[in-house]
């Protein structure tokens, strides 16, 4: 394996025998990025042309300069089921997912300091009206919560888990990269939209729906998968109503924040757009709505 490859197959964001082409799907034996030409449906998942040969070798591939155009369609609606199914079946999970563990281990430990200090992190942290010039409160806000010793103990739980059955997997799936770009995205346009109606934002629905969000979009080609993501998200959604929170603007906010940056990253590189291209729109409609926030609620009265 020559030194060119192995920087190739350091980026996540790409096949690993063909760098010129992006792709989300990684072989479920080795976990290097497979483009649609270089994926071979295997009994578990999807394999590599080298894992194969390293296998059984039994499974037929052909290079694609040799593919069949008509074989193209059959073979997108069978790999994605495979992988998203895995991805929803291991709930959970730790390997090659430091941020979320990153995001589950402030959270809890922000709100047991919570706890014992009278929500001194939530004074600090929650996107509240008439702080919006702190803007560092955009980003933190998913991580707060006002914590006291009654149901809410219950509410901040069940936020947490459902948000480790769910960030793990699509961590591992995007690359830290990308995840941490519909984190913050979710949570900016999550708290902008929820401090512009003029509450508080606070707690994982942001985060939580804009991985739902990102998720949808990349299931979207498959009826049945994007049928599952739909039925999950409408029961997180009566739950999250119940449970109480931050509410419905910063849960809309989130779900606009991970779709629009999931759909951006997916038709950029179809689009011939430069790396950096979707970056600098996200990032531009995210200062749009801080700047929005703190001229209508920014000035503490």
């Amino acid at each position: 394996m020559t030194d060119g490859t192995r920087a190739i197959e350091t980026d996540p964001s790409v096949c690993y025998r063909h760098p010129g082409r992006q792709s989300w799907v990684l072989c479920q034996r080795c976990g290097r990025t497979v483009c649609p030409e270089c994926q071979i449906l295997a009994p578990v998942g999807v394999h590599c042309p080298d894992c194969v040969a390293e296998t059984s070798g039994g499974v037929s591939w052909r290079p694609a300069n040799n593919v069949v155009p008509l074989e193209k369609p059959k073979r997108r609606r069978t790999r994605q089921p495979g992988r998203v199914r895995s991805m929803l079946a291991g709930a959970g999970g730790s390997g090659g997912s430091p941020v979320s563990q990153g995001v589950l281990v402030v959270y809890a430990a922000l709100f047991l300091v919570g706890l014992l200090t009278q929500n001194l992190p939530f004074q600090w942290l929650a996107g509240a009206r008439g702080y919006g010039w702190q803007v560092w409160r955009f980003v933190t806000a998913p991580v707060s919560y006002y914590a006291t010793p009654d149901l809410s103990i219950l509410f901040a739980l069940l936020s947490g888990v459902f948000f480790w059955l769910t960030a793990p997997q699509l961590e591992r799936m995007l690359g830290t990269h990308r995840f941490i770009g519909v984190l913050l995205a979710s949570s900016i346009v999550g708290t902008a939209g929820t401090m512009l109606s003029g509450t508080t934002a606070y707690g994982l629905t942001s985060l939580l729906f804009g991985l739902f969000a990102a998720l949808l979009v990349e299931v979207w080609g498959d009826p049945r998968l994007r049928s599952q993501i739909l039925i999950i998200t409408g029961i997180n959604l009566l739950l999250s109503l119940t449970m109480g929170g931050a509410g419905l603007p910063a849960l809309v906010g989130g779900m606009i924040g991970g779709a629009g940056t999931m759909y951006l990253l997916r038709v950029g590189p179809d689009r011939g757009w430069k790396p950096r291209t979707p970056v600098l729109i996200v990032a531009g409609v995210c200062a749009l709505l801080i700047v929005l926030s703190v001229v209508r609620f920014g000035i503490l009265m």
